[in-house]
């Protein structure tokens, strides 16, 4: 990507820009896990069992145009996303955080993994809350 409004082009690395608004800055910091990954994949995880099942059956639909980043030129087609699972949804928000080079594979892995375990504890903890089993706190 050379840029909003300049399409994909061969550029010098040091011009290279993530795909995002100008006035977005890209984080300064060494590769860390992506923090949508990790609560993307906490809320996937808890979806999935304070319904008892892993399906989720929807899609999004961006119109033309509509992008934040090149509105009016992009996408120049509709674009539908469709998830048939909770974990796919929470899958293609991490993903999205490469494509916009936020973050490389371990951060973005590694963040859906521990985003995971996160939802199995929160969702326990507050079934715990919810029968009378815990108390707030323990």
């Amino acid at each position: 990507m050379a840029g909003p409004y300049q399409g994909t082009k061969l550029i010098n690395g040091e011009d290279w820009q993530p795909y995002q608004a100008l006035t977005v800055v890209t984080p300064p910091f060494p590769e860390f896990y992506s923090g949508h990954s990790v609560f993307s994949a906490t809320g996937a995880e808890v979806l999935k069992r304070f319904t008892g099942s892993p399906q989720f059956g929807n899609c999004f639909t961006q119109a033309p145009g509509t992008s934040s980043v090149e509105p009016g030129l992009t996408p120049q087609n509709p674009v539908t996303l469709c998830w048939n699972t909770f974990k796919d949804a929470a899958d293609q928000a991490g993903l999205s955080r490469r494509y916009g080079g936020i973050h490389f594979i371990p951060g973005d892995l590694t963040g859906r993994q521990i985003g995971r375990q996160i939802g199995a504890i929160d969702f326990e903890y507050a079934q715990g809350l919810y029968t009378g089993q815990l108390k707030p706190g323990q």
